[in-house]
């Protein structure tokens, strides 16, 4: 039996594929499998298209899933500018968790590959927000810190969320360990308990714990602030000392002459 090649889009009266839909339909199979659940054969499949025609359009799989990643960083909504600087980056990365979620592994992506083409439109705003509030050479790293502990702990959300019943076996057995006196768990048996009932309860117990870490993230932000303010405070007191003996000695100067 003689085997054909199969029928290209044009062929069948289909326009031709583009850039764009090569990296929608990544996007599509990172939602259904993860970032990393497929393959450049399984993404042209989807298409109907030959791998090599993805490998023209896009490039190798690191430049689909850089491109993936940066589509996702693209549907996360930028707060409004005139929000305090807590409350800014409080929307700002509850809405990178909602997003990146359903978008498994995106996020874990994000914290090895840094800034993406396109990020500018988060991270200039957020730039500027910080650099308001008086963080000054401190923004950046700010900027860092609390990015990365968001991203990590998404990153940790998908690792569990790609297997439920492993996660459910893996809770009711910790719980079950809580009970014992001789494995020092006993005084977190009820917490871990109240957690192992459901897969739905643990992603719930996901969810508190991502909102407690992000607002103890805050908090150790807002702590540098006063140090920053402080400090920037001291300079400018020099800086007038400065100014001041200056200022003084130029008028000794010109009253001697």
């Amino acid at each position: 039996m003689t085997s054909h090649p199969p029928k290209s889009r044009v062929s069948e009266g289909l326009p031709p594929i583009t850039p764009a839909q090569v990296v929608d339909a990544a996007v599509r199979l990172t939602v259904r499998h993860g970032i990393d659940g497929w393959t450049v054969r399984a993404l042209a499949q989807d298409l109907g298209v030959a791998q090599a025609v993805v490998y023209h359009h896009v490039g190798d799989r690191q430049q689909v899933v850089y491109a993936v990643a940066s589509q996702v960083v693209d549907q996360i909504p930028v707060p409004a500018a005139d929000r305090p600087w807590r409350e800014w980056f409080g929307a700002l990365l509850a809405d990178v968790r909602k997003v990146t979620l359903h978008h498994p592994g995106v996020a874990r992506h994000l914290v090895v590959l840094g800034p993406l083409a396109g990020a500018g439109r988060i991270v200039r705003p957020g730039m500027d927000v910080l650099t308001a509030a008086g963080f000054a050479e401190d923004a950046m790293m700010i900027y860092n810190y609390l990015s990365n502990t968001a991203l990590s702990l998404i990153a940790v959300e998908d690792e569990r969320n790609k297997d439920p019943d492993e996660r459910m076996r893996r809770a009711r057995e910790l719980a079950d360990l809580a009970q014992d006196p001789d494995e020092g768990l006993s005084e977190m048996g009820e917490w871990l308990a109240s957690r192992a009932v459901s897969i739905d309860q643990l992603r719930a117990a996901d969810a508190h714990n991502y909102r407690f870490s992000v607002e103890r993230a805050l908090d150790g932000a807002e702590a540098r602030l006063k140090v920053v303010r402080k400090r920037t405070a001291r300079r400018a007191v020099r800086l007038e000392r400065r100014s001041t003996r200056a200022t003084g000695s130029k008028l000794s100067t010109k009253g001697q002459e």
